[in-house]
C-alpha cells in the first residue's frame, strides 16, 4: 500500500460552490493517515477557485419549502425548460485524448483480478482496513441525528408538490420519466446483488467482485505531488485524473426522446452531502438513479436557498467508477464508486476543474416509514 500523503484539502472557500462549509482543496503533501484531511496547501496550484457567481446559486439563507407528497408524482409539473449545458463537455476538461485513455487503461489494470496474482486491495478495501469505513460511519452518526432535529419534514421532499414547487432544467435523460412509481420508492437502498446485474452489458472481470473507493487521508485513491495512485499503482497526473472524470461525466443526449422516455431507472437512494466532519447539519442533499445503460439521474436540492438542480453522469462499465456533474455549472464534478452508492457512508470526490479537489461524504438519509424497511431486490 502506498504511504505516501493524500488528498489534502486546503483553504475553504468564500461561499463555497456547493453551499456553505463548502471547502475546497489542492494537491498537496502533509496529510494524517486515519483523520480528516489537514488544511495544508501549496502555492502554484493552476485553477482558480469557482467565481462569486458560481457559487451563490448553491448558497442561501431562506429556509426550505415542505410539502406534503402525495401517493404518487406521476403528474407532478417538472417543466422548468431543458438544460443542455450538461451534456458538453468543460473546456477545462481538453486534456490530450490519448493521455485520458491511457489513464483510464492504467485505472482498469490496476482494479481488475488477474489469475496468479494477488487481487488488488480496492476488492477487500473494507475487510483489510476496517478503521476507514468506521471513520466513514462515524462521520455519517453525526450527520444523521441533526438532519432529524433540523429536517424533520425532509421525507415529503420529491413529491408531487415539491416538485411543482421546485421546477428544474432537466437533462435529457432524466428519471422523471419514471415517476408513475411512489415517490418513496426512491429512497430506497439498493443491494450489490441487484446493482451488479441490473445493468445491459456483458459483466467483464471487474464485476466479479465491488470495488470500495475511499478518497483523502489513508484511503485507496492517492495523489503525491500530483501523480495519481489507485490501490498504490500509478495511474497519471491529477490533471489526467480531473479530465478522465469530466469526461465520464458528460453524457451525450439519447438519439431520441422515445428513448429517454422508456429507460428504466433503479433507485440508488436519497444522501445529504457533508464537505467535512464538522458540518453536521448539511444543507444539500441528492437523490440519484441510475438505468440499465449506466446512466446516472438525480435531483440535487439545496434546503438553505430552496433551490433544487438536476444532476447527470454515468457508471463506468471498466472500473464500477461512477462521476456526475451539478446543474449547468461546468467546474464541478463529483466521482465516486458504484458499490459506495450502495452503502449507508458513501466517500466522494469532488474537482473543481483542474488540480482542486475536495473529499466530501454522501450520508444516506432513512427511508420514509411509507416504504417497508427492505433493501431493493
Amino acid at each position: 500500500m502506498n504511504s505516501s500523503p493524500r488528498l489534502a484539502p486546503s483553504s475553504r472557500l468564500s461561499p463555497g460552490a456547493l453551499g456553505d462549509g463548502v471547502r475546497q482543496s489542492r494537491i498537496a503533501g502533509g496529510a494524517r493517515l486515519n483523520g480528516p484531511p489537514s488544511l495544508a496547501g501549496r502555492a502554484g496550484d493552476r485553477i482558480a477557485r469557482p467565481s462569486a457567481g458560481n457559487v451563490n446559486s448553491f448558497l442561501g439563507i431562506r429556509s426550505p419549502v415542505v410539502d406534503r407528497a402525495g401517493p404518487s408524482i406521476a403528474r407532478a409539473n417538472l417543466g422548468g425548460g431543458i438544460n443542455r449545458s450538461i451534456s458538453v463537455r468543460p473546456t477545462w476538461a481538453n486534456v490530450s485524448a490519448n493521455n485520458v485513455s491511457a489513464f483510464h487503461s492504467r485505472w482498469q489494470n490496476a482494479v481488475v483480478a488477474r489469475p496468479g496474482l494477488a487481487s488488488p486491495g480496492v476488492y477487500n478495501w473494507p475487510a483489510l482496513y476496517p478503521h476507514r469505513t468506521a471513520y466513514w460511519a462515524g462521520w455519517g452518526a453525526g450527520v444523521r441525528p441533526y438532519w432529524r432535529q433540523y429536517h424533520p419534514g425532509y421525507h415529503n421532499w420529491f413529491g408531487p408538490i415539491w416538485w411543482r414547487n421546485h421546477p428544474i432544467a432537466r437533462a435529457a435523460w432524466h428519471y422523471a420519466n419514471a415517476l408513475v412509481r411512489p415517490p418513496y420508492y426512491w429512497w430506497r437502498v439498493p443491494v450489490w446483488a441487484a446493482v451488479n446485474t441490473w445493468f445491459r452489458w456483458a459483466p467483464g472481470p471487474v464485476w466479479t467482485r465491488p470495488i470500495y473507493y475511499d478518497y483523502g487521508p489513508g484511503g485507496n485513491v492517492t495523489y503525491t505531488d500530483n501523480v495519481v495512485y489507485i490501490d498504490g499503482q500509478q495511474i497519471g497526473t491529477a490533471d489526467e485524473f480531473a479530465a478522465s472524470a469530466a469526461e465520464l461525466a458528460t453524457v451525450p443526449p439519447p438519439p431520441s426522446e422515445e428513448q429517454a422516455a422508456t429507460a428504466e431507472w433503479m433507485p440508488l437512494g436519497t444522501f445529504a452531502i457533508s464537505a467535512h466532519e464538522k458540518e453536521a447539519n448539511p444543507t444539500r442533499v441528492i437523490q440519484l438513479a441510475v438505468n440499465r445503460e449506466g446512466i446516472v439521474s438525480g435531483t440535487l436540492y439545496n434546503t438553505a436557498t430552496d433551490q433544487a438542480y438536476e444532476v447527470q453522469g454515468q457508471v463506468d462499465k471498466e472500473t464500477q467508477r461512477v462521476a456526475f456533474r451539478i446543474g449547468e455549472s461546468p467546474d464541478i464534478v463529483f466521482e465516486t464508486g458504484l458499490y459506495n452508492l450502495t452503502q449507508d457512508e458513501a466517500p466522494t470526490l469532488v474537482h473543481f476543474g483542474l488540480g482542486h479537489t475536495a473529499t466530501y461524504l454522501l450520508v444516506r438519509l432513512e427511508q420514509p416509514e411509507e416504504l417497508p424497511d427492505e433493501p431493493l431486490e
